[in-house]
């Protein structure tokens, strides 16, 4: 097989692998493997299962190339899986794990997704944390991870989330509940809700100075193109953990993937 581990886009991958190969797995990892490689991996006949570790997402080529080649022995390794792809694979019994699905994952996730953007916030603006004003938008699980994590910091903390419980929930936590008007106030906004949160007519209501740090997926809820025409600054953070912390990423993946391969 090539060795290209240089090509990787996300380095949980290759942790990921080394950990697995270490337990004694057969593993084989997506990106570092041509087109031809791979037709011969799944043509061939294994005498023990073998794991195939897919990027995250998994690009729509890899998919379909899975589609078409399977192979009883494989098992897919991957994170996020869209439906119509794991509804084939249950169709065909082709054996899968879409491990960023898993609750104690997606938990340990929000941990490094909220350190990750935090060291970005403290890198890349000239005022500190402490004392500032910083909303959080959306508070599921790694909104609330992230919204504690200002708060030992001693940010000013606000929460905005249309699910009631979550607002009581936050509201217990000591932090303060978004209003409208607030919006002028706010000195960092942090977005985790993959819906679009903050539009034209919201951008129009931040201070020039604000700062958006967008986490949530691709495309994010933000209109970059007007916050760039309004010189707001605002940036999409995709893969945070994989980029930052990707070797504690990989044993949580690892941690999790031992109780259920």
């Amino acid at each position: 097989m090539s060795d290209s581990s240089k090509l990787i886009t996300d380095k949980r991958q290759i942790y990921l692998k080394n950990m697995l190969q270490e337990k004694g797995y057969s593993v084989f990892l997506a990106e570092e493997l041509s087109m031809q490689e791979k037709r011969q991996l799944f043509s061939q006949v294994h005498s023990a299962p073998f794991l195939y570790l897919l990027p995250v997402p998994a690009p729509e080529e890899e998919l379909n190339f899975l589609k078409i080649f399977s192979n009883p022995q494989a098992i897919l390794l991957g994170g996020n899986f869209p439906r119509n792809f794991t509804d084939f694979c249950l169709k065909r019994k082709i054996a899968f794990v879409d491990y960023m699905r898993a609750e104690t994952v997606v938990m340990e996730n929000a941990i490094a997704t909220a350190e990750s953007i935090i060291s970005h916030a403290i890198l890349e603006t000239p005022i500190n944390i402490q004392s500032s004003k910083a909303l959080v938008i959306g508070y599921g699980k790694c909104g609330e991870i992230l919204a504690e994590k200002l708060h030992a910091l001693h940010a000013d903390v606000f929460i905005a989330t249309r699910n009631p419980l979550a607002r009581k929930r936050a509201e217990c936590y000591g932090y303060h509940i978004h209003k409208s008007s607030f919006f002028a106030e706010y000195d960092f906004i942090f977005n985790t809700a993959p819906a679009m949160v903050l539009p034209k007519e919201t951008i129009d209501l931040l201070k020039q100075d604000a700062c958006i740090f967008d986490i949530a997926s691709k495309p994010g809820g933000t209109d970059f193109s007007y916050c760039e025409e309004k010189g707001i600054k605002a940036k999409l953070y995709p893969g945070l953990p994989g980029k930052y912390a990707p070797k504690s990423s990989a044993e949580i993946i690892f941690r999790y993937l031992l109780t259920v391969l």
